[in-house]
């Protein structure tokens, strides 16, 4: 059609414009994230799952709630057996936290000084408290350097306020920090030899005044902790208290930054430098992809959320609102799992597959694929086209 004259030519160029235009308005309806999709938990819509830790794609481990009672649940290819219950000696109800270990174990902590170490469907006893002091564990992390096999532990002294101690590899347990009565630690990371980061919320006293005694201004926390094993107490450097909120998760993104992320305010920081980027997004959950690349999901009935990849931020549309009031979250290596409470009152899943990101598979790669090369085709045509006519009109000359 192009090699003929008259309208012949204009209706093959309206054809490619009118081409130009649907293509561009079927990629604009594909631009939703793909691979999500909402089901049922794995272990039943009756049973909310408050904590979760997956080893990979077969194998899990669930902190449960389910008609009144607390029970702790290996899942395995798809089978589900409760290792801790009520028929158990150990109590699930009391589990702060899920810790994954590097060799793929799974630490529990409890409200005691004694952690339980979990392999597979088999727990061991870990005592920490050799002394008369009492204290229980809320959360624990692991030296990111595996070799050192050192250990600090978030632990609420005497039951009145949270401290931080170190755990060695030959059972030495160290002094707690000092002056933490205003601030209550929840979530700690190792970013290195000796150095770790923890966050929390800040209390103000009482005697700073501006503040109702009943009703104080929460504030979250975030600081550097330094620590050389043995019994020297860690040390607490660089302490930050923010405007409002709270940081619920703090990740390394790589070996050089960090991501703290709060319902009011999210920072990264790279822990070598000091610097720091705020970024304006707030959000209930933050999870790592892999090395670089991390999802913040906002509450429930939120559109979109925000994908952090080599520090570039990118907002990506829900194909939907986020139906669930998120409770926890997970990742087995490929899939995104936030588990929740749907507006019907029912425990459900949001899965999110990673790899359809850009994916052939994914709507919007296929479209952009096939736009592609049929643009290139037309394209092609039209310049092999000109290009004869142009030799047969130089011929003719």
């Amino acid at each position: 059609m192009l090699k003929q004259e008259s309208e012949h030519q204009w209706l093959a160029i309206s054809a490619f414009f009118v081409f130009v235009i649907i293509g561009a308005l079927l990629i604009k309806g594909t631009s939703f994230l793909s691979g999500v999709d909402i089901i049922d938990n794995e272990i039943g819509e009756d049973a909310r799952i408050l904590d979760s830790q997956y080893i990979d794609g077969d194998e899990s481990y669930f902190l449960i709630y389910q008609s009144g009672e607390y029970s702790f649940v290996w899942n395995n290819d798809g089978i589900s057996t409760p290792i801790i219950n009520s028929e158990t000696k150990y109590d699930a109800g009391e589990i702060n936290s899920i810790t994954k270990l590097s060799n793929d174990s799974i630490l529990l902590s409890q409200d005691s000084s004694e952690l339980l170490f979990v392999d597979g469907g088999d727990i061991y006893e870990f005592e920490t408290n050799y002394g008369n002091e009492i204290y229980s564990i809320k959360s624990i992390a692991e030296n990111r350097d595996s070799e050192a096999q050192e250990y600090l532990m978030i632990t609420n002294e005497n039951g009145s306020y949270t401290s931080i101690r170190g755990l060695s590899s030959n059972n030495i347990i160290s002094s707690p920090t000092l002056n933490n009565e205003n601030v209550e630690w929840k979530n700690i990371i190792s970013t290195g030899e000796q150095e770790w980061f923890a966050s929390g919320t800040y209390l103000p006293p009482i005697a700073s005044g501006g503040d109702s005694p009943a009703t104080p201004t929460i504030k979250p926390v975030y600081a550097k902790i330094i620590w050389s094993g043995g019994f020297t107490a860690p040390m607490i450097s660089n302490l930050h208290i923010g405007a409002i909120g709270e940081y619920h998760s703090i990740v390394n993104l790589n070996h050089e930054e960090i991501l703290i992320a709060g319902t009011h305010e999210t920072i990264i920081m790279n822990h070598i430098s000091g610097e720091i980027e705020n970024i304006d997004y707030s959000s209930v959950a933050a999870v790592v992809e892999d090395c670089e690349v991390a999802w913040l999901f906002n509450g429930q009935d939120s559109k979109s959320v925000l994908r952090i990849k080599n520090s570039e931020l990118e907002m990506m549309k829900l194909p939907h609102t986020l139906p669930l009031d998120v409770e926890s979250n997970g990742f087995d290596g490929e899939v995104i799992y936030l588990h929740g409470i749907d507006y019907n009152g029912e425990s459900r899943v949001m899965t999110f597959d990673t790899t359809s990101v850009g994916s052939i598979e994914s709507g919007r790669g296929f479209l952009n694929l096939s736009f592609v090369i049929i643009s290139l085709i037309v394209l092609s045509v039209m310049m092999i086209n000109a290009y004869d006519r142009f030799r047969y009109d130089k011929l003719l000359i």
